[in-house]
This record gives structure tokens, sequence and C-alpha cells, in this order.
């Protein structure tokens, strides 16, 4: 989580404060290697509340811009209350998407077969061709 003060402190050492021009600070938050999400972030919490000096910004941006988990610490802070998950219950849900995914691809795969089988039997029947001909 992106603090005010980590920020204050990265601004002070390059001799800028947190008031000034945006151009300013985005430049030193470049030359300091940060991406475009986290810069967006200083930016926001420098314009946070001063007297909260807590802000969720930083697990808001994990939940909207990327597909990183949240942790149960973090999923409690957003919501408000009690969560408790652990990697195993992670690991067995994904499990079980892996596997029913599989089950849902091979169910689609015989489901189109058993479409074509019908259509080309269906062809073959209004055509009079193959095990529908007449043999004289």
């Amino acid at each position: 989580m992106i603090e005010r003060r980590t920020i204050e402190a990265l601004l002070k050492v390059n001799g800028i404060t947190s008031t000034a021009k945006e151009e300013e600070i985005r430049s030193v938050l470049i030359s300091a290697r940060w991406n475009e999400n986290e810069i967006g972030t200083a930016f926001m919490v420098l314009k946070d509340n001063i007297t909260s000096k807590e802000t969720h910004v930083d697990t808001l941006n994990k939940v909207f811009n990327s597909d990183n988990r949240l942790t149960s610490a973090e999923i409690t802070s957003l919501l408000g209350i009690d969560v408790h998950i652990t990697r195993d219950d992670v690991e067995n849900l994904e499990y079980k998407r892996v596997k029913s995914e599989r089950v849902y691809g091979w169910l689609t795969f015989f489901l189109a077969i058993v479409i074509a089988l019908g259509i080309m039997s269906y062809f073959m029947y209004v055509d009079r061709i193959g095990y529908f001909s007449e043999r004289t």
C-alpha cells in the first residue's frame, strides 16, 4: 500500500514538496521508475485527507486495474468484515474451476460432433446417397 509519508519522503529527497506542480512530481516519480497506475495512486494519496493518514487506494487499484489476488486482510479492510481465506481454499477453488472448464470443453466437443453427424445424415437422406441410397 502506498502511504503518504513514503511519497513525501521520496519527494523530499529530490528537493520537492508535496504541494509542488503535478509535472514536477510526475517527473520525480517517473525517474523513480513508478508505473502509471502507481503515479495515479500517488496523486490520489497526495490529494487525500491529511488527517486520516490511511488510504485504501492501492487495494482499489489492485481490484480494478490488475489480475492480482487480494489477501484476506485487504478484503477485510475494503469491506469491513472479517474474511478468512487460506491459500489452500484458493487452490481448491482453482482446481475445481479448471476441472469444470475441462468437462465443459469435452461436452462442447461431443455436442458439436453429434450435431455435425446429424446434419450430415439429414443431407444424405434428402439427396438419397450413402446409407439412404436405393440400390437396384
